[in-house]
């Protein structure tokens, strides 16, 4: 038998062995593991009603408004930028905030936002902040809906729990050591599937990661709608045992 095989061997021979004791001793997954998220980040797109011409779009305008929107986050005029490759729907307006981590773009169809690298409640009140300031002081075409997304590296107390916990989407039978999920789920205070994946962190040997994706059908997201979507979207890993800690 080769090392690789006596590894797989090895590695089988744990999962059993846990999956007994777990059965042995009845629902060990009764209390929800508490996960503390150590990285997240957010992207949203917002798609428009119809395309909009350059000589449409009012750059200048939206220009103006983004840095009195981003002003307190240091935004300078020299970080906007315009590119208009052939006077109709091939153009963009841009600008980044946080050494990069954050960035947002609106063309003719659509507006990208991406933040990145939250690492405290603080950096996701800024990107809560930062995510209902352009909609609130920007002049943006009619809206259609939007797609939110958001992702998280989140730890256990110990790289046994996150072990344990993973050992649910176990198949030792066909040599499924650890595994994971994608499911679709409802919450009571959101009309829209929330796409949820659970799996293994390649960043942190202790934490799992998770991604959401759901649909926002209105014109415009506020402050309102982004804090129930962070709720709902923490209420959906509580259908998978998991939770995050209440904050004091």
């Amino acid at each position: 038998m080769d090392a690789v095989a006596l590894a797989q061997s090895a590695r089988l021979v744990v999962c059993h062995r846990v999956l007994r004791y777990r059965k042995a001793i009845g629902n060990v997954f009764k209390t929800m593991p508490e996960i503390v998220a150590k990285i997240c980040g957010v992207t949203v797109e917002s798609f428009f009603k119809k395309a909009i011409l350059f000589k449409d779009a009012h750059c200048d305008d939206v220009s103006q408004k983004c840095l009195e929107a981003f002003a307190s986050y240091g935004m300078k005029a020299s970080q906007i930028a315009v590119r208009n490759f052939d006077g109709a729907f091939n153009y963009d307006l841009s600008f980044s905030l946080f050494n990069g981590n954050g960035t947002f773009k609106i063309a003719a169809e659509k507006m990208d936002i991406s933040l990145q690298n939250a690492t405290s409640d603080k950096d996701l009140e800024i990107v809560q902040d930062c995510i209902a300031k352009i909609y609130e002081h920007v002049p943006l075409p009619e809206i259609s809906y939007t797609i939110f997304s958001a992702t998280a590296h989140a730890i256990f107390p110990s790289i046994e729990a996150m072990q344990q916990y993973l050992l649910r989407f176990a198949i030792p039978a066909k040599q499924v050591v650890l595994g994971g999920t994608i499911a679709y789920v409802l919450c009571e205070k959101w009309a829209e599937e929330i796409r949820l994946t659970i799996d293994k962190s390649l960043a942190f040997p202790d934490g799992i990661f998770l991604a959401w994706t759901t649909t926002y059908r209105g014109n415009k997201l506020t402050r309102d709608i982004v804090t129930r979507i962070k709720d709902v979207f923490k209420e959906s890993v509580t259908k998978f045992d998991l939770t995050f800690p209440i904050p004091q």
